[in-house]
């Protein structure tokens, strides 16, 4: 089930192609695609760099002497944290019809944006976060992520509580990666975050550790090998996992869906996008035409 950082209110748009619409309709399926390839390579990068430098400045200068060792056990656990983990990501806009999302995410104009009702992703096992854009050169911010962070942690957690300094390790990293540049704020971005292991766990793990999350049942999630799709000449990993209301031990798509928009050239009409949610079981839903004009 999802941890929700941000709690959604309004409608979660995802931009994509026509295959990419059929695909979620017939699979009711939510892809999450390798963070490390998205679309600005800076994103884990910037934040992981940028946020090490202001832990050891708070540390150096609002924790200082003994009450902030606990800021370098986080520190210590990050760094091969940061190079062993895979991060994926299903990103979704708050940005209901615009004109730069549909160019880039809307293939070229003329796919589709599905609005999601929130709780159709509250039982994705991961972390739900509204993306912060920053600037590279504004410390302020990440100096205020890491008090935000530090003022989570247990300052008197003993540092060999493996699961105590794992789970606050992923906290961290999670919220590194839901920072983004200022040149894409116009996305408006919220987005869920499943980490996991580069390499599956070991046989002779301690099980409660090779966990990746929780079912909306409390069922633990186990690592899984990626799939690959195509991206040009290269693979892109990524996850799949079901959306819908969890109920009676299974997703429930049918009310998953609350809107969807055809971009400006979308070949399909109305009532063909209603006939194909109506085929795969889909119902209370609305169907309209971007206002956005493009030739």
């Amino acid at each position: 089930m999802a941890f929700l950082e941000y709690q959604p209110r309004q409608t979660l748009y995802k931009y994509c192609s026509l295959d990419g619409f059929f695909g979620i309709l017939e699979s009711k399926r939510l892809w999450l695609t390798d963070l490390a390839s998205a679309n600005d390579p800076r994103e884990i990068r910037l934040g992981y760099e940028k946020f090490i430098e202001a832990l050891k400045s708070v540390r150096h200068n609002e924790y200082q002497g003994e009450k902030g060792f606990f800021l370098s056990i986080l520190a210590g656990k990050l760094a091969p944290y940061h190079e062993n983990i895979q991060a994926f990501c299903c990103c979704f806009s708050l940005a209901a019809d615009e004109l730069p999302m549909w160019g880039a995410y809307g293939d070229n104009y003329s796919g589709l944006a599905i609005g999601f009702r929130p709780t159709a992703i509250f039982g994705i096992p991961g972390r739900f976060q509204k993306v912060k854009y920053v600037d590279k050169n504004t410390d302020d911010d990440f100096r205020q992520l890491a008090l935000d962070i530090a003022a989570t942690l247990d300052a008197n957690r003993n540092p060999s509580n493996q699961e105590y300094w794992i789970s606050a390790s992923v906290a961290a990293f999670t919220r590194i990666t839901a920072l983004k540049h200022t040149t894409w704020a116009y996305e408006r971005e919220a987005r869920l975050v499943h980490i996991q292991t580069i390499q599956p766990p070991d046989k002779n793990d301690d099980v409660k550790f090779s966990y990746t999350g929780l079912w909306p049942d409390g069922k633990p999630v186990t690592w899984n090998k990626p799939l690959g799709r195509k991206n040009g000449d290269s693979s892109v990993d990524y996850l799949e996992f079901p959306f819908g209301r969890f109920q009676n031990e299974a997703f429930n798509s049918s009310r998953a869906i609350e809107k969807v928009i055809l971009g400006p050239n979308c070949p399909l009409s109305d009532d063909e996008v209603i006939a194909m949610m109506q085929k795969h079981d889909f119902e209370n839903f609305e169907v309209n035409r971007s206002v956005c004009q493009i030739r």
